[in-house]
């Protein structure tokens, strides 16, 4: 299982989901923009608080992942999320998600916090890799992994299927390294 994250980095707190982001959750839901809540997230405003203090904790105890909130530390308000899922132990890998409230997009917060849960993953994490996956036709989460640090592999053609159309998906990847276990404890 992962140990339990608290990053600081570049003015944002990156940390899991808590009893104390209730209110928050349920603002997302009810105006109906759910791109700053993690895959998973509860379907209604009534179910905001179980979420909260079964499943997401479940998640990273279970060693599955971790539902993580990004909060900007000078407002205190949660911009969005990030996590890990699908982690496999023997391998050392898992992959990394993001998703920015439309409000606050295009400040950097989730290329910030794409770089700080891939290096916080590489060491304290204890992966080997991180890897990433995004469509080749959104090109902002394209920008976000290449600013994030995260090295393009290659294509996965036709793999994800959205309704009766299928997409590309572009591959990224972050590997532990003597290099930057280096600077990540720096």
């Amino acid at each position: 299982m992962f140990p339990p994250v608290k990053i600081i980095s570049g003015g944002l707190e990156i940390r899991e989901f808590g009893p104390q982001d209730t209110e928050s959750v349920a603002a997302f839901l009810a105006s109906g923009d759910r791109t700053a809540l993690p895959p998973g997230f509860p379907g209604a405003v009534a179910d905001v608080d179980t979420w909260l203090a079964d499943e997401v904790h479940q998640r990273r105890l279970g060693g599955e992942g971790v539902h993580l909130a990004i909060v900007e530390q000078t407002t205190g308000k949660i911009v969005g999320s990030t996590g890990l899922r699908d982690t496999d132990w023997e391998a050392g890998r898992t992959e990394i998600g993001y998703g920015i409230h439309t409000g606050q997009r295009g400040r950097g917060f989730a290329t910030e916090a794409a770089r700080a849960v891939g290096r916080w993953a590489l060491t304290e994490g204890g992966m080997r890799r991180v890897q990433l996956h995004c469509r080749v036709d959104n090109v902002a989460s394209l920008r976000v992994a290449e600013k994030a640090g995260y090295q393009r592999e290659g294509t996965l053609r036709m793999a994800e299927q959205e309704g009766r159309e299928a997409h590309d998906l572009a591959v990224f990847s972050m590997i532990a390294t003597a290099d930057n276990r280096h600077r990540c404890a720096g």
